[in-house]
């Protein structure tokens, strides 16, 4: 039943991204135009206030970021299809979820998973937007 609904998954996702292929590429040429290191010091600096990360703790937690920063460039930068890409991101996210895990304590890493979630469905509202607007 799992692997069901996980093919389900992958497959609506697939279909979002092709009906909005055209905000998504955007948002991933955002992305392509900006460094590792960058993108991991926006992280670190976003999760420190946001989860009140103590002194340890963002020394860590940038450590992290700047790893999976450096995991992900070859994905940003790849020209994988979409779904492949998904793929790739989902594992790198999944690894580097594990490793915060540790770091965090449980109620910020709760905080970290709405914070992501809202962060998602924010990116996921613009781009329906923009989708609506190009009709």
């Amino acid at each position: 039943m799992k692997r069901i609904d996980t093919a389900w998954l992958l497959s609506a996702t697939a279909l979002l991204l092709l009906a909005l292929s055209s905000p998504a590429s955007a948002q991933l040429e955002k992305l392509k135009n900006t460094t590792p290191e960058e993108r991991a010091k926006a992280q670190t600096a976003m999760m420190k206030t946001k989860l009140e990360l103590t002194p340890e703790q963002t020394a860590k937690v940038a450590a992290i970021n700047e790893k999976y920063a450096q995991k992900m460039e070859p994905v940003l930068k790849g020209d994988d299809r979409p779904l492949m890409q998904m793929r790739k991101v989902k594992q790198i996210t999944d690894a580097k979820e594990g490793e915060l895990k540790q770091v965090l304590s449980p109620e910020q890493f709760d905080k970290y998973l709405a914070s992501k979630e809202e962060m998602r469905e924010k990116v996921m509202e613009k781009m329906q937007e923009k989708h609506a607007g190009g009709e």
